[in-house]
């Protein structure tokens, strides 16, 4: 009887050890698998943003290229206007012909800042399609002048109206980008200026051999034509360039949280910066004015123009 006893508790102990060891381990098998999920948390996370980042990369840059293109080319292309003998027609002197140059460029510095302080009043894309269509029917009107103050009065108009262009589009990547991620498609955008140099004189080559059409010189439609092509592009602009990722239909609800969680966490804290919602102040221009990094990147800018 104690034998029988005796056999019974130890297969009770040999239970008991058997089911803690099952315990055990599944306990261990369960702590590895929470890190090995964990462990996949950074990379299934950096997968998204990848993926997000190139989602945003189509929607955004080729629009903002494309009017950048414009932008620079319908400033530019008065040189491919007198290779095909607006000199001639208008009877400019170098001096003035150089000084119609230089009038592009006062308005333009002057304007910028009004410009971004109407952005913050309206959608960013109504206000990009307000400016490039304003510029494309001054560039179209610069077709038809008739003497050399004509030409100024355009060129006048022409900076002013481009002025606003530059600081919009840089201000709109800053809602979509990191810091880090903003140089990058900044130094895309500014190589558009290379592709417009290439493409505005392969088109005024073209445009220049309609000198006669309709009666008018071929420098005439050098600007008509591109006129025309900025204000049909610009009518595009409310429809093909997304204001925000608040506003964008391409995106998930998740895919704006994990934009929004970015910009917070590059940014670090929102004291003193400028939303996209409130008014404006201005001890936001004062502390701008008061950045030495604002006057550097003046001068790299300066640079590339």
């Amino acid at each position: 009887m104690a034998e029988k006893q005796l056999a019974m508790d130890q297969g009770a102990v040999h239970l008991e050890h058997s089911r803690n060891g099952s315990s055990k381990e599944h306990d261990v098998s369960s702590e590895k698998h929470g890190e090995l999920e964990a462990s996949n948390i950074p990379q299934y996370y950096d997968a998204r943003v990848k993926k997000l980042r190139a989602k945003i990369d189509r929607r955004l840059l080729p629009p903002l290229t494309v009017l950048y293109v414009l932008s620079f080319m319908d400033r530019s292309n008065i040189g491919n206007a007198r290779v095909a003998g607006m000199n001639v027609d208008l009877e400019l002197t170098p001096s003035q012909y150089n000084m119609a140059l230089t009038i592009f460029f006062f308005p333009y510095a002057l304007f910028e800042v009004p410009s971004n302080i109407v952005l913050k009043m309206m959608r960013p894309s109504w206000w990009m399609a307000i400016l490039v269509i304003t510029w494309g029917t001054v560039l179209t009107l610069q077709g038809i002048v008739k003497t050399y103050q004509h030409l100024l009065v355009t060129r006048f108009f022409l900076g002013m109206a481009e002025a606003g262009f530059f600081p919009a589009a840089t201000y709109l990547l800053t809602t979509w980008y990191v810091r880090w991620e903003l140089q990058t498609r900044l130094a895309i955008f500014f190589s558009a200026a290379s592709l417009a140099g290439a493409f505005s004189g392969l088109l005024a080559f073209g445009i220049q051999h309609m000198d006669g059409i309709g009666g008018l010189g071929g420098w005439r439609w050098i600007f008509i034509l591109e006129g025309i092509l900025t204000v049909l592009i610009g009518l595009s602009i409310p429809w093909t360039l997304p204001d925000s990722p608040n506003s964008a239909s391409f995106l998930t609800m998740e895919e704006k949280e994990i934009i929004h969680g970015r910009l917070e966490q590059d940014a670090g804290t929102s004291a003193g910066r400028v939303g996209t919602e409130g008014s404006f102040q201005w001890k936001y221009l004062k502390e701008a004015l008061l950045d030495w990094k604002i006057y550097l990147g003046c001068v790299i800018y300066w640079g590339n123009r």
